[in-house]
């Protein structure tokens, strides 16, 4: 990570991601300002180098939405983390109407973008997914895949993705068009040893003790939230990750639903059975290619499968 002179924002700070990337910096010395309408993680504690913005606002009005609080947000800062989103469901079935959710997050984006291309910001560094693939002829992707987010079917929904298409689209023309340096990260499911489980519906159906029903060969790929943040460190301020898009997963961390949910029983005791259907329809899961970061930034992922496992175990128990 190159030394930033100035202070940096992360947007939606208090989040999951974004809480751990704001200690990274704080641990590196780097003064942080965080806009979000919460304090998460940080409540109660005290940081000369972190402040707060945006704290208790309305999520569709104020927060990134607010421009004048965005234009508070940026001054003078080197870098900003674009994590901010507002998709009001935990397990991503957003309840508010699309039309509310893509204004607050495609508006609130462009008034971030407007006032860091007005500070001359030196990196703009966007929390993309993968969901942006959605159906793919393709068993692996890369960065130049062709993305069709609209005719995804599962978690976390086809206008999720959509929505990240289009404000990567949107950062990508702050840089082409106005010279804003940004970076793309298209994010695989991302856990830690407290949330390690793509869909709090899994639980429900091992609780059930019947019968599970698995598609041969599905599965999910996943990435540590350390990981995560470690790519962002190594990008920020890197000429190498200037305008670039990356996909940021762990195919060492692939687990199918079969080997999940046989797990699962084995660890609460449950009567359930693993039952394998075939699809003829299904063309197996889509995983993505992380040569390109690996490449451009020397990035590598440090925790695997069995991680992955250690994780959902602690989850289970501190349930």
């Amino acid at each position: 990570m190159v030394d930033v002179e100035k202070e940096v924002l992360v947007t939606g700070g208090a989040g999951f991601i974004g809480s751990r990337l704001v200690q990274a910096l704080l641990e590196r010395g780097c003064r942080v300002r965080v806009l979000d309408s919460r304090y998460g993680v940080f409540e109660g504690k005290k940081n000369s180098n972190l402040e707060f913005l945006g704290v208790g606002s309305d999520e569709l009005r104020g927060g990134m939405a607010d421009r004048d609080l965005v234009e508070q947000a940026v001054k003078n800062v080197d870098v900003v983390y674009h994590l901010a989103i507002n998709w009001d469901g935990y397990t991503w079935r957003h309840t508010l109407p699309l039309a509310d959710l893509f204004n607050v997050n495609i508006r609130g984006t462009l008034n971030v973008l407007e006032a860091a291309k007005s500070e001359g910001v030196r990196h703009f560094l966007f929390s993309s997914s993968c969901a942006v693939y959605g159906e793919s002829e393709s068993m692996v992707v890369d960065e130049e895949c062709v993305c069709n987010p609209e005719l995804w079917v599962g978690d976390v929904g086809p206008a999720y993705g959509v929505l990240k298409l289009a404000v990567e689209k949107l950062c990508l023309l702050y840089h082409h068009q106005f010279g804003l340096p940004v970076t793309v990260f298209r994010i695989e499911f991302v856990f830690d040893e407290n949330e390690a489980l793509p869909s709090s519906k899994i639980m429900e159906n091992v609780g059930k003790g019947e019968a599970i029903e698995v598609v041969e060969g599905d599965g999910y790929a996943s990435i540590h939230v350390d990981d995560v943040v470690e790519a962002f460190l190594l990008a920020t301020l890197n000429e190498n990750a200037f305008g670039q898009v990356f996909n940021l997963s762990n195919p060492a961390a692939y687990m199918s639903y079969r080997e999940l949910y046989e797990f699962l029983i084995e660890l609460t005791g449950s009567k359930s059975v693993v039952r394998l259907v075939s699809d003829p329809l299904y063309r197996g899961r889509v995983t993505e290619s992380v040569e390109k970061v690996e490449r451009l930034l020397g990035w590598k992922p440090l925790k695997g499968k069995e991680d992955l496992k250690r994780a959902i175990a602690e989850s289970i128990k501190s349930r």
